[in-house]
């Protein structure tokens, strides 16, 4: 028997006459497991992403350009700047033509020389002393004054192993005009300065002989000054001597000065 085929005509009225299902609707709140993003860490916030901003090719040379101007602009700026430093300071030198101080120690006199003996045998005495120093200043210059500020003077006797400190002076200041001379008179006392027995038994026999070393050391502040005012004002250390007594008795000894803690010369 043959079996009847259904025609199309027969499947869509069959399919038409069968109702449709109307779409589930999802109810308030809910959320499709499958479908839904992977949540961000706990304790985190996602930011939305801003798209970076093509920086263009003229951006480029317009801010090397600028970079360029800027340091070219320092650059001068400094060198002219160096210029007339320089200018200012050769002009200086040709006009006033500066000359460092002339700074001599003109005479060392000991008034009063004495040890007494510590305790039986310790290997200690006791040292009283009273120096005059005479330090001599001179300007040389003819159109410069220098301002000195107070001075610090210390006594050194003898020398290396022997080498004994005696008491520091203060000195005031004082003003030296161009041309002008100042001596400066130091005077220096200790007393009971505790020696040890070696040391006092050499001071002795070298002051009795005359070849006792003797050096005055003094820190002070210069002042470089045009008429009435002042230019530069710098610390400075003197070291004078470094001679004997009988060296003294002859002639001044030569003091060297010493600036900006690596600068030393001859005055």
């Amino acid at each position: 028997m043959d079996q009847k085929r259904p025609t199309i005509a027969g499947d869509e009225e069959m399919a038409a006459e069968k109702p449709l299902q109307p779409a589930l609707q999802k109810p308030p709140g809910f959320r499709d497991q499958q479908n839904q993003p992977s949540a961000p860490p706990s304790g985190t916030a996602t930011l939305p992403r801003r798209r970076p901003r093509p920086i263009h090719p003229a951006d480029k040379k317009r801010r090397c350009s600028f970079c360029r101007v800027f340091c070219c602009c320092v650059c001068i700026l400094f060198a002219v700047i160096l210029l007339l430093i320089l200018i200012a300071v050769a002009v200086f030198f040709l006009w006033y033509s500066p000359k460092l101080p002339v700074v001599r120690l003109a005479s060392f006199k000991i008034s009063n020389f004495n040890f007494s003996d510590g305790k039986s045998d310790d290997g200690w005495s006791f040292l009283s002393a009273d120096t005059t120093s005479v330090l001599d200043f001179r300007n040389p210059n003819g159109k410069l004054t220098f301002y000195y500020g107070d001075t610090d003077v210390a006594v050194i006797l003898g020398e290396k192993d022997f080498e004994t400190n005696l008491e520091s002076t203060k000195v005031k200041g004082f003003i030296e005009k161009p041309g002008n001379r100042t001596a400066v008179i130091v005077p220096t006392t200790v007393r009971k300065r505790q020696v040890d027995d070696p040391t006092a038994k050499r001071l002795q026999v070298e002051l009795k002989s005359k070849k006792l070393l003797v050096t005055v050391t003094a820190k002070t502040k210069v002042g470089l000054a045009v008429g009435s005012r002042k230019i530069v004002t710098v610390g400075v250390s003197l070291r004078c001597g470094g001679v004997i007594l009988q060296t003294l008795d002859s002639k001044m000894a030569q003091c060297t000065i010493k600036m900006l803690k690596w600068i030393k010369l001859r005055s």
